[in-house]
């Protein structure tokens, strides 16, 4: 009989093997998923090492537990390891001049790049969080940038490009409601692994506390460490403000950004306003503005399922779902 810490630690694993990611035994344990009960690291630690079913399924190479099979996966997060460090500078270059823009409340690094995994030729994803009623306002002027910088991603290239589809505004903090079904193991996931780069009034804490729900899926995981990686200055507040007033001042606020929301909305692709608010992979609102039209979380959840299946177990892999 597979245990239920057991049954957990495989499908943690299971599903970071999806993303060819091996995890350290505290990494298991941060990342532990849907555990019955609170499990310490000790507790993980020896199940690692004594486990039958444990041993039998997976495989250590240099201090990475990965799936049998699956162990020159430590190679490749190496190698990612080193890589991501060279889209973090990029990230930080951009940061200096988006620093100036008034309506921004957080800017954190997600997907591959958050867990230090991006690949040579991954473009850069950014989460965004602005302030309330300047959603529009904020994306206008942040993919502006990236475009005259040359940055935007297109057919031809990706590679340490910006990829800025998704904002939410601080009235609206929870995205629980964007789980494409209770199937959804990666969106969980993709919360708890945001990295923050830039943070304004504490946004990052207020986001985590309106996403609790995470708690159910990663009961051990912690709010990652903030990564100021610019400086805020006097000048910079002196900018601010005269950028807020040029752009938005406060008379002007819902009109200003129902303007942008009209430039914006006419150059959307005419495929995607008959995909907005279909489901969960595009959505357009006030409070939010999410442009995945690939999005592969169903993907990802049935490559997972998979793996499970290909577990040596015993018993029925529905039992592990």
């Amino acid at each position: 009989m597979v245990s239920a810490l057991e049954q957990s630690i495989l499908k943690t694993i299971s599903f970071f093997d999806v993303f060819n990611q091996p995890l350290t035994a505290e990494e298991i344990w941060k990342w532990l998923y849907r555990p019955n009960q609170k499990f310490s690291l000790l507790e993980v630690k020896v199940a690692l090492e004594t486990s039958p079913v444990l041993l039998k399924n997976l495989v250590l190479n240099e201090a990475f537990y990965s799936l049998k099979d699956r162990g020159y996966n430590y190679l490749i997060r190496k190698h990612h390891n080193d890589l991501s460090e060279r889209k973090f500078a990029k990230v930080s270059k951009l940061l200096r001049i988006y620093k100036y823009l008034p309506f921004i409340k957080l800017i954190a690094i997600c997907n591959s790049l958050s867990f230090s995994n991006a690949s040579e030729e991954s473009d850069i994803d950014l989460f965004i969080i602005t302030e309330k009623k300047k959603i529009w306002l904020a994306r206008f002027f942040t993919i502006l940038i990236v475009k005259i910088l040359g940055l935007r991603p297109s057919l031809d290239k990706h590679r340490d490009t910006f990829c800025l589809s998704f904002f939410i505004s601080e009235d609206s903090l929870s995205i629980e409601n964007i789980l494409f079904s209770i199937h959804d193991i990666y969106t969980p996931y993709w919360v708890a692994q945001l990295l923050p780069v830039y943070d304004r009034d504490q946004t990052y804490q207020k986001f985590l506390e309106a996403n609790v729900w995470v708690k159910k899926y990663l009961p051990n995981t912690y709010a990652n460490d903030f990564c100021q990686t610019v400086k805020i200055n006097w000048l910079t507040k002196i900018v601010r403000q005269i950028l807020n007033f040029l752009f938005s001042p406060p008379w002007l606020n819902y009109y200003l950004d129902n303007f942008y929301r009209q430039i914006q909305s006419r150059i959307i692709a005419h495929n995607l306003r008959e995909l907005i608010n279909v489901d969960t992979k595009i959505i357009v609102n006030e409070q939010m503005l999410k442009f995945h039209v690939n999005d592969r979380r169903e993907l990802f959840y049935k490559k997972w399922r998979e793996r499970i299946h290909n577990l040596y177990l015993g018993q029925d892999d529905e039992e592990l779902i």
